[in-house]
Formats: structure tokens, C-alpha cells, sequence
């Protein structure tokens, strides 16, 4: 399990900082599942977040196994398969590295933890 100041490293180096007028998301991305489920047990600790209110999306190659890679990703992070949304499916020959389980976003929509996770990673690491 990782420390408050640890999760707040994670989100700083990895998350997903994207905002607009009227969304806030807290996300991660990543390939690793053990990095996602650290990240998931870090939201549902720190900041009570019920993992059924965690939305997860994949990112897949088009030969990959887009049912056994939910259930797998699923299975691991304790999430729901009903929280997935919508796939999304890249063609071959992109040139890029092809993971067998693809990326996987796991995300919250939520101002309130946003401005408090930013605020947090500020106190902590920004130099004073």
C-alpha cells in the first residue's frame, strides 16, 4: 500500500492532469496492473472513493482479446467489468510496442479531489 506522499508522487509522474470548464479527471494510464492497483488502493484509502465509482478504458491493438482483457484487468483491480467504457481499438502497425493486455485508464471525474491532489503534490515537493 502505498503512503499518502507516495500516491501523490504516483499522480504527479504518471496521472492524467487533464481539465477543462467543467471536467476534472484523476486518472493513471498504464500497461502495469500492479501500477493501476496501486493507484486504485491509493484513491479508495486516502480519498474514500468506492471502487465502483472508478471508470476504467482500455487501450487495445486490434488482435488483442478485448472481453478476456476486461475480465483480466477487472479481476485484478477488483472493479466491476460494468465499469468499463467504450474501448478503444488502434490497428497494427503503428509501430509501437503491442502489450498483451493493452493500457488501461483508470479515472474519477471529481474537482474537489483534483484541486486537493494538486494542492497536495504542491506543499509537498514544490520547493519553497
Amino acid at each position: 500500500m502505498l503512503s499518502k506522499r507516495e500516491g501523490l508522487m504516483l499522480y504527479w509522474c504518471e496521472g492524467d492532469k487533464y481539465t477543462s470548464t467543467n471536467k476534472y479527471k484523476v486518472a493513471v494510464t498504464s500497461t502495469d496492473i500492479s501500477m493501476v492497483r496501486l493507484f486504485v488502493d491509493w484513491l479508495e484509502k486516502y480519498y474514500n472513493i468506492d471502487r465502483c465509482k472508478i471508470r476504467l478504458r482500455l487501450h487495445l491493438w486490434d488482435a488483442t482479446q478485448e472481453k478476456r482483457t476486461k475480465t483480466q484487468w477487472a479481476n485484478k483491480l477488483g472493479i466491476p467489468i460494468e465499469n468499463f467504457t467504450k474501448s478503444w481499438i488502434k490497428k497494427r502497425g503503428s509501430g509501437k510496442r503491442i502489450h498483451e493486455f493493452g493500457l488501461c485508464r483508470a479515472s474519477i471525474d471529481s474537482k474537489d479531489i483534483f484541486q486537493e491532489i494538486m494542492n497536495g503534490i504542491k506543499q509537498e515537493f514544490y520547493i519553497k
